[in-house]
């Protein structure tokens, strides 16, 4: 399932590809990255390429896109990513992503996210989109509520962590096609405002 190459600021969105397995190693050996995820922390280079391989380019065979890279554009460095990973049901699907410590809140995740959004609804057609974080993950939080995402509820059994050997609690949020509509919209409100009173400010 292909998908479109995206642009915003100073970074890209592509296809990963097993080249990015040194960029991949970086952040996935980082405990601090890793410690909401399934996945990691990686030992040696290896292991990225192997999940690469396994995780992302095997997704076609199951009607799912590739997923995303995200690019620096500036120092030609991929510095996380953000995929549809998983396929719920008909027409609804779950994103997750990973963002290197080095680029966290400069909100590079929260435009990537609305972008990978914008492909999911415009260009695959979906209906709806479902995600979720640990309950303890703040800034994954604010990241899919600036998006628009609504509360579902929260999970007291799914997320097993497997640091501690529990299950730790995790919310989970959805957004359908129509109430993205809506949210794209108030931020164009929210824009134009903010640009008016710009303006207004420099007479």
């Amino acid at each position: 399932m292909k998908q479109p190459v995206i642009y915003f600021k100073n970074y890209m969105l592509r296809d990963i590809e097993v080249s990015d397995a040194k960029d991949m190693f970086e952040y996935g050996s980082d405990m601090d990255v890793v410690k909401f995820l399934s996945w990691g922390p990686y030992v040696d280079e290896s292991e990225a390429v192997a999940s690469i391989k396994k995780f992302f380019l095997s997704r076609p065979d199951r009607g799912l896109p590739v997923g995303y890279a995200i690019i620096d554009l500036e120092k030609n460095k991929m510095i996380g990513t953000i995929d549809i990973h998983t396929k719920v049901s008909d027409g609804v699907y779950e994103i997750g992503y990973a963002l290197n410590k080095h680029y966290w809140g400069k909100g590079i995740m929260t435009e990537a996210l609305r972008k990978l959004l914008e492909v999911s609804f415009w260009y695959h057609s979906f209906d709806k989109i479902v995600i979720g974080h640990a309950v303890d993950n703040v800034a994954s939080e604010q990241v899919i509520k600036k998006n628009g995402f609504i509360f579902e509820k929260t999970d007291y059994e799914r997320a097993y962590n497997r640091f501690t050997g529990q299950t730790d609690p995790s919310k989970w949020y959805y957004l359908t096609k129509e109430n993205f509509k809506w949210v794209k919209s108030k931020l164009k409100e929210h824009m134009m405002y903010y640009l008016m009173n710009l303006k207004d400010g420099l007479h």
